[in-house]
């Protein structure tokens, strides 16, 4: 190996290793910074000795014990209901055309922010919603019925919401990885032994590929566990979700209760940690106990019903989904609507008092420019680790797992956590109020799916085409952005619509950067929870959901089209 070739590869590790770790940065600072105050030193507020008050203070709580099982319970049922409702949409799915269905629904679904969801859900569902008015028609009801189907104590509501938004994004994952397996070989040669299909997926497949879909899954645990905003929308009130509780002593005046805030954050890292714990040791007892039923020869009699149960539920959750869009569009038009009428008087009103430019032209800003930053680091951090790869095998996957696991960690970590740190830090160093702030800690959350998204198409691309597009052209420049680019431009155009969705759907980065100074339709929207103004709810929840719905158009429009000599042409490789 040349002197040139060794140089290139250390700068090319030094430069991904110094991407990462200041990316990485904020987010440990976040968790280190609230573990003082989370032992009673705050020297701001005039707290300058360690001590356990705020521990006892924080396990005197009433109904602590409560929140906290509220929380284990939506976040465990919604991730396992969402991990077995995914893993049977593929396996009923796949290979079938069906499942080009499947993958054409997982765009809109991803980009439905999650509060907009939690509003569409809330309107049908609730005792005057969309659902007790058809109802109505044909019972003859007068008044709502006495139903408690949003805000219930046992959070069946949220872990619903949480089911919807989690299930496609763990289809997503798992369609990425089971192409990695010989799936089409392995139900041929389970099908010549006589098992059915479901049985198949359960008995050969399931044991690869959970392993390589384990990260997403605890992704989803922790976004589970520690979710505000939809808690505030549609989750229970009283006890509410830990998380939520904490939230509510980070604005609560008295500002002795940050003490209480950080202690209580430094708690869900715990349970975070615990959980995943949980998890991990239970899948090591099931591949213990399970390995007899794996090995029995049992050709299994419930595929069939377990694989039907999958598709109505996997089509019940997309009707549910539709039934949202249409309820926050007629809510956002309503004037007057007298149960059980299902028609409503309506109104423009909503829409000229609503005062949605400004969050509007926040969240393009905001959401632009940290989805087009989160890209052109995603490309930088591909390129290297394929320059990495070239020189030695072993090295790119060394850095690659080495890069996946630091995009991983500000997923794996409960938001309110290390948020509330950095919320701290920022009030010591002046820097919150600013939209840049903003978009900096969106960048957190959006660097991590932008990445993930562009790893499996950067790791398929055929290096023979940039190898001859040097035989031609002699620059790598132009290599790079005439062909490898070009081949790769439609999965760019959906990691930009995907990071632009995960930005719009931020609430906690938001307003803990911005101090409440900058507006975005996602804050303006939760905040419109406590009047309970079902007009404006249905404007800004619509506006939320339209807006990544049309950066996901304008991306699908230019991944197959261009415009060339000022006539719009489709692209040579769509």
């Amino acid at each position: 190996m040349s002197i040139l070739q060794v140089s290139v590869r250390a700068v090319s590790l030094l430069l991904a290793l110094g991407i990462v770790a200041l990316f990485l940065f904020p987010v440990l600072a976040g968790v280190g910074s609230v573990m003082l105050p989370a032992f009673g030193y705050m020297p701001v507020l005039g707290f300058e000795t360690l001590s356990l008050a705020c521990w006892q203070k924080l396990l005197e709580t009433p109904a602590l014990i409560e929140m906290l099982v509220l929380s284990l319970w939506t976040s465990v049922s919604s991730t396992v209901l969402s991990l077995l409702l995914a893993f049977g949409v593929i396996c009923c799915t796949w290979g079938t055309p069906l499942w080009h269905k499947v993958l054409r629904w997982l765009a809109p679904l991803m980009a439905m922010p999650h509060v907009a969801l939690a509003f569409g859900v809330m309107f049908v569902l609730m005792p005057s919603g969309l659902l007790a008015r058809l109802i109505a028609v044909f019972a003859g009801w007068r008044l709502p019925p006495d139903w408690q189907t949003i805000q219930d104590q046992y959070g069946i509501s949220l872990i619903l919401i949480l089911m919807i938004k989690e299930t496609p994004f763990l289809v997503f994952m798992m369609a990425a990885s089971v192409v990695q397996l010989p799936v089409a070989d392995t139900l041929k040669l389970g099908a010549s032994l006589g098992y059915q299909p479901g049985v198949i997926w359960l008995k050969l497949i399931w044991p690869r590929l959970y392993p390589m879909i384990r990260l997403p899954v605890y992704t989803v645990l922790a976004f589970s566990i520690s979710v505000v905003d939809v808690a505030l929308v549609i989750g229970p009130a009283n006890p509410p979700a830990f998380a939520v509780q904490i939230f509510q002593w980070i604005n609560d005046p008295d500002l002795t209760k940050s003490l209480l805030a950080a202690s209580g954050s430094v708690l869900l890292l715990l349970l975070m940690a615990a959980v995943i714990g949980f998890f991990h040791l239970t899948q090591w007892l099931m591949n213990k106990r399970l390995r007899h039923w794996l090995t029995n020869g049992h050709r299994g009699w419930f595929s069939t019903l377990w694989l039907s149960c999958s598709t109505k539920a996997w089509q019940g959750l997309l009707l549910l989904f539709l039934s949202g869009g249409v309820a926050l569009l007629i809510w956002s038009f309503v004037w007057r609507w007298r149960f059980p009428s299902l028609w409503p008087d309506w109104s423009l009103r909503s829409w000229q008092r609503a005062g949605i430019s400004e969050p509007i032209v926040n969240s393009l800003l905001i959401g632009v420019t940290a989805t087009v930053v989160a890209n052109i680091i995603s490309v930088i951090l591909l390129e290297l680790n394929d320059l990495q790869r070239q020189n030695s095998q072993s090295a790119g996957q060394w850095l690659a797992l080495l890069i996946r696991g630091g995009m991983y960690i500000p997923l794996l970590l409960p938001q309110m956590t290390f948020l509330f740190g950095v919320q701290l830090l920022l009030l010591q160093w002046g820097a919150e109020g600013h939209w840049l702030t903003v978009t900096g800690l969106h960048l957190l959350f959006v660097l991590p799916y932008c990445f993930l998204s562009l790893s499996g198409p950067w790791q398929h691309y055929d290096q023979r085409h940039s190898l001859q597009g040097l035989l031609l052209s002699r620059s790598w420049l132009k290599t790079f952005v005439q062909v490898k680019l070009g081949i790769l431009w439609r999965p760019l155009m959906a990691s930009l619509a995907l990071g632009f969705a995960v930005s719009i759907a931020q609430y906690l980065p938001t307003l803990f950067a911005s101090a409440g100074r900058v507006a975005t339709v996602t804050t303006e929207a939760v905040s419109l929870v406590s009047g309970g103004n079902r007009r404006l709810i249905g404007v800004y929840g619509l506006v939320q959901m339209l807006l990544p719905f049309f950066v996901y158009v304008m991306a699908s429009f230019l991944s197959y089209w261009t415009i060339k000599s000022g006539r719009i042409t489709r692209r040579l490789n769509a």
